[in-house]
């Protein structure tokens, strides 16, 4: 079943070849979003992208540091960007498994778009909490469900946007995504949405959710004799 699914997202990306995620409306939106909240870094932690796919955000990331590691489930996309970004580390993972680094490795984590295709996002979560060191980062965008949206889905779009083999497992509102990530034990959670780019639609219906949360900070050494 999971080599099936490493499959299918391998078709995804040879089918989706020279189709860059970067003509999708609200990339430019979650790109000034991650590098507003990344600037200023200490450039020598190391950070994560999941699921980096065809790296339509990989090369902005090293903006922010000089050791970047990324992961994707599908060994042809990530063949493909060992020859391209050659200062990377690219690396083959399935998030269904843990993740192959040690604890406390990374200084922030960089996931778009990723956590709604996972059957268990619960357990992606537990391990990029796992991977992040004390005070890490984590930077995480899913599709937005809002309540107008729902609405506007139930009336217009059930079929299409249900479909068996539509590859979204999960669909998240901002408070079911805040609840998730709180249960993981992440603090300090900050929310946006953002857009396609288009004012009116934007207005009505966001298309993304925008989180940021840290890993809590080891506790201050005890300062009793």
């Amino acid at each position: 079943m999971r080599n099936r699914e490493k499959e299918l997202y391998n078709e995804y990306w040879v089918d989706r070849a020279g189709r860059t995620g970067d003509r999708c409306g609200y990339a430019p939106n979650l790109r000034r979003w991650m590098k507003g909240v990344l600037q200023g870094r200490d450039r020598g932690q190391r950070l994560l992208e999941v699921g980096c796919g065809d790296c339509q955000f990989t090369p902005d990331l090293k903006e922010f540091s000089d050791h970047i590691s990324a992961i994707d489930i599908s060994s042809h996309q990530i063949e493909i960007n060992t020859k391209t970004h050659t200062d990377i580390e690219f690396l083959q993972h399935d998030l269904a498994q843990p993740l192959p680094f040690e604890t406390g490795t990374f200084g922030a984590i960089w996931c778009s778009e990723v956590v709604e295709h996972l059957s268990q996002p619960k357990f992606a979560l537990d391990e990029f909490f796992r991977v992040l060191n004390p005070g890490g980062q984590l930077l995480l965008t899913v599709p937005h469900h809002g309540r107008f949206k729902n609405v506007l889905i139930a009336l217009f779009k059930w079929e299409a946007h249900f479909d068996p083999e539509y590859p979204h497992l999960q669909y998240f509102t901002d408070r079911s995504l805040r609840k998730l990530v709180a249960r993981t034990g992440f603090e300090e959670m900050e929310t946006a949405t953002c857009g396609m780019n288009r004012v009116l639609r934007d207005l009505i219906i966001p298309t993304n959710i925008l989180l940021t949360a840290r890993k809590p900070a080891a506790e201050p050494p005890d300062s009793h004799v």
